[in-house]
């Protein structure tokens, strides 16, 4: 039997990347994204480029009824999903004070509601395996706070946590659960101009798209917990963790205002 990984998020950035390279180990495809974005012209070129299946739906994840519609269509169907990726979210730096409450409902809802719904709608199908993975995107945030992010850092922060838990929760299944937290990734034309704006110290930090989908989908496989592609952003990691509560806040401050201002000044131009 034909063995699919479900990719929500799927027609560009990492999402795409993770297409790529599940299809290069020979996975069959169930891919997920908005509609518009170029999920069937991806769908054309995997198919011409390697030897597996591919199937899609083009939906909008922030929509309740959406997220039904997907979990309904894998089960009627009957796809045999044996890996889950949770790729699809949306970011962005803000200031809190202003900017639209609509741009945070959204994160809200598709980084974190959408993310619950389509785990715990298709968690009995990976249950029904032999042998099963939820890989979740995550981000470095997660481990930090700083202005402009508070929301999606939160959201970040919720993937994360809800990872490590329903692991523990899962630990005598055959269902394995891992969380990816990358640091910047190149996946469109802002995140390359954000990062021409940045100092050298973060642009090191700044990875390819290929690099983390293929490091994290094989991390996956081997059953690690906790992924941080980059060895700058391990090292980084290590050393944050020995630094005082208040020097971290002070670094992720400078780190995030940076952000912030090459966002606004590429916005100017």
């Amino acid at each position: 039997m034909k063995h699919f990984v479900l990719i929500t998020g799927a027609s560009e950035g990492l999402g795409k990347s993770f297409a790529i390279e599940a299809a290069k180990k020979g996975m069959d495809l169930f891919l997920v994204s908005l509609p518009s974005t170029g999920l069937p012209g991806l769908c054309g070129l995997i198919r011409s480029n390697f030897d597996v299946l591919v199937d899609f739906l083009e939906l909008d994840l922030c929509s309740e009824q959406s997220c039904i519609q997907l979990i309904a269509y894998v089960k009627s169907n009957n796809y045999p999903i044996s890996f889950l990726i949770n790729n699809a979210g949306v970011g962005g730096n803000y200031r809190f004070s202003d900017e639209n409450f609509s741009t945070f409902d959204k994160m809200i809802q598709l980084n974190i509601k959408a993310f619950i719904m389509i785990t715990h709608g298709l968690l009995d199908v990976l249950q029904s395996q032999e042998s099963a993975f939820i890989l979740n995107v995550s981000s470095m945030i997660a481990y930090y706070e700083g202005p402009f992010k508070q929301v999606y850092g939160a959201t970040k922060s919720f993937i994360y946590y809800f990872s490590n838990s329903l692991r523990q929760e899962l630990k005598n299944t055959h269902v394995h659960i891992c969380v990816l937290t990358p640091a910047g990734i190149k996946t469109n034309i802002n995140q390359f101009r954000i990062c021409h704006y940045l100092g050298m110290f973060s642009k090191l930090s700044y990875l390819e798209p290929e690099y983390v989908a293929g490091m994290a989908i094989e991390k996956c496989l081997q059953k690690e917990n906790k992924i941080i592609p980059g060895k700058l952003s391990r090292l980084i990691f290590l050393f944050s963790a020995l630094l005082p509560h208040f020097i971290k806040e002070k670094l992720m401050q400078n780190t995030n205002t940076e952000i912030f201002n090459a966002q606004n000044s590429f916005k100017r131009i």
